[in-house]
């Protein structure tokens, strides 16, 4: 498995970082010791890097894995506005996992340079943890171009997380061009870039293998963040990561699995996945898109018209 260092950091990390949202309650849902076993699985194939969030209720499982993977890069992120809240949310990532460090902490869903003054306390508060040497790096998570461009005037960031695919699903605030530009300004200033979402929240697996060709052959970006779920996915990315022969293979016996759309919590029932959708499959119900799985043809058009990016084919 390849290696980057991210930016400025000195965190080397492996190209394919192991996204553990899919694992977690807000998904599928594995049980802490199901999820270790995953990330001890994909620790032995050479993944070094894991991404988790204050959001994901994933400590548990990554606290497990750690006792048998015990090198692994931890990014994690929180919705952080101050001091008092970076340190409790901090504090709730050391004890989560199980460590007085954390390799990579990062403000989440950060949107533009309006909200990265809003929360600059936050991110002084972080860089000093870094200086103390109980924080890797500093970043900052984001769906939006806006703070990609913004993030560096903050000598406090010296990562980002961004949402990009070969499809542009989900970004909020322009088109995969625009990211692109962005993302390439902001390698400019040395900062390390790891993407987020390369299937699109799962609306490119019908294309996963261009999809992630895109990611891996990209030169903006240092490490590709992929949910896993399954030995079988974890060995058709790495294949893919490493360029294995029978890569594409893999990918093709992943993309028949059965599919279904979700709706996360966090809907608003805004009704914009309804207007779009061709099939007439979703309607808003006491405030909240519902999904009629048999008209659902998954094409994912209606992610795109998400301004909160909460519905996925999974």
């Amino acid at each position: 498995m390849q290696t980057r260092t991210l930016g400025r950091s000195s965190l080397t990390v492996s190209r394919l970082c192991f996204g553990t949202l899919t694992m977690s309650p807000l998904q599928c849902d594995l049980s802490p010791r199901e999820g270790a076993d995953l990330l001890v699985y994909a620790y032995e194939r050479g993944v070094r890097f894991l991404d988790t969030a204050d959001l994901y209720g994933t400590y548990p499982h990554i606290r497990l894995a750690l006792k048998d993977a015990p090198n692994y890069v931890i990014s994690t992120k929180a919705y952080c506005y101050d001091q008092a809240t970076a340190q409790a949310a901090l504090e709730r990532a050391f004890e989560g996992v199980g460590r007085d460090y954390i390799d990579l902490f990062m403000l989440h869903e950060q949107e533009s340079l309006y909200t990265l003054r809003g929360h600059e306390e936050a991110l002084v508060y972080l860089a000093r943890q870094r200086e103390k040497g109980h924080i890797g790096a500093v970043g900052v998570s984001t769906h939006f171009c806006g703070c990609v461009r913004a993030a560096p005037r903050f000598h406090m960031i010296d990562v980002i997380h961004p949402l990009i695919n070969v499809g542009g699903i989900g970004i909020q605030d322009g088109t995969r061009q625009d990211m692109e530009d962005a993302i390439a300004a902001a390698r400019a200033h040395n900062i390390g870039i790891f993407a987020m979402k390369p299937l699109g929240g799962g609306h490119l697996i019908a294309g996963s293998d261009e999809a992630l060709r895109y990611a891996v052959e990209n030169p903006l970006l240092d490490a590709v963040a992929l949910g896993m779920q399954s030995r079988q996915e974890i060995d058709a990315n790495v294949a893919f990561f490493d360029g294995s022969e029978d890569a594409t293979d893999r990918l093709d016996a992943l993309r028949h699995r059965r599919r279904r759309l979700m709706v996360h919590d966090w809907c608003e029932g805004c009704g914009r996945c309804a207007a779009r959708c061709r099939q007439h499959a979703i309607t808003v119900v006491d405030g909240r898109a519902v999904v009629d799985q048999d008209r659902c043809v998954f094409c994912g058009y209606c992610a795109r018209e998400c301004p909160q990016f909460c519905i996925k084919v999974v």
